[in-house]
């Protein structure tokens, strides 16, 4: 990194948890997702967030630094350039608003989750608009899928624990889209 460079970034590293990046337009506070990160160090780039203010939420409890230095071995990528803007854009293609839902919670699962005896968990639960903003649909139509998908067996609220549990079947029938979409 040049002394220029060093002047405009800053780095984002998380330790524990999960956030959710958007950018917010400071001309209309228009939201855009940029991705869910958790475990990782990014480099922000206040140069190139011009007209927009980057807005962090934490899914759940959640440890992270900004920092003007990284103690990271690795290169540390930009928030610009992640596979999270590819597998939103992706999902956002896909034609049926129920399969969106799926894809999105099951490359959720394979990032964050973990697996169970007979299940999926996903330790945190997204709110209805996150999920219609992410996925193209008014919330209510995600209200309406979301139940839809609770009485086939799909998921599961886990109320007392922060998060859902998904079923071994929403797992089965996205894996095929979940693999192409693995970056390592």
């Amino acid at each position: 990194m040049d002394l220029d460079e060093a002047k405009t970034c800053k780095f984002l590293g998380i330790e524990e948890g999960v956030l959710r990046v958007c950018l917010v337009s400071t001309i209309n506070s228009e939201l855009f997702p940029i991705g869910f990160f958790g475990s990782e160090w990014l480099r922000l780039e206040k140069n190139r967030l011009r007209n927009f203010d980057l807005r962090l939420e934490a899914l759940n409890e959640v440890k992270f630094k900004i920092t003007s230095t990284h103690d990271c071995a690795n290169e540390v990528d930009s928030i610009f350039h992640n596979h999270w803007l590819l597998i939103l854009c992706m999902i956002k293609s896909s034609t049926q608003v129920e399969i969106r839902i799926c894809r999105l919670i099951a490359i959720l699962v394979f990032s964050f989750g973990r697996r169970n005896k007979e299940s999926y968990t996903l330790p945190f639960e997204l709110s209805h608009s996150q999920i219609a903003l992410l996925v193209g649909c008014t919330r209510s139509t995600v209200t309406r899928q979301i139940g839809f998908m609770k009485e086939k067996g799909l998921i599961c609220s886990e109320k007392y624990q922060f998060g859902i549990l998904v079923s071994e079947k929403l797992i089965a029938q996205e894996s095929t889209f979940v693999e192409y979409l693995q970056f390592t």
